[in-house]
């Protein structure tokens, strides 16, 4: 049995659109990182997903929610 691991930085920010570190922010996805979020889940759909871990941020359940 093998295990595959993908890791996935969030979508896009105002912070990360500009280079900046969000940090301990918590801002919202811009509508480019919404929309990146939404052709991810789309792409990956069809992936046998056992499980999906985020932090806490709303970036990070925003980027996941379209997957899961």
């Amino acid at each position: 049995m093998s295990l595959k691991i993908y890791f996935l930085r969030h979508g896009e920010t105002v912070y990360s659109k500009s280079g900046g570190f969000c940090g301990d922010l918590d801002p919202e996805l811009t509508a480019e990182g919404s929309m990146m979020a939404e052709q991810f889940g789309a792409t990956y759909a069809k992936l046998p997903w056992d499980a999906v871990y985020v932090s806490p941020m709303k970036r990070t359940i925003a980027t996941a929610t379209p997957l899961c």
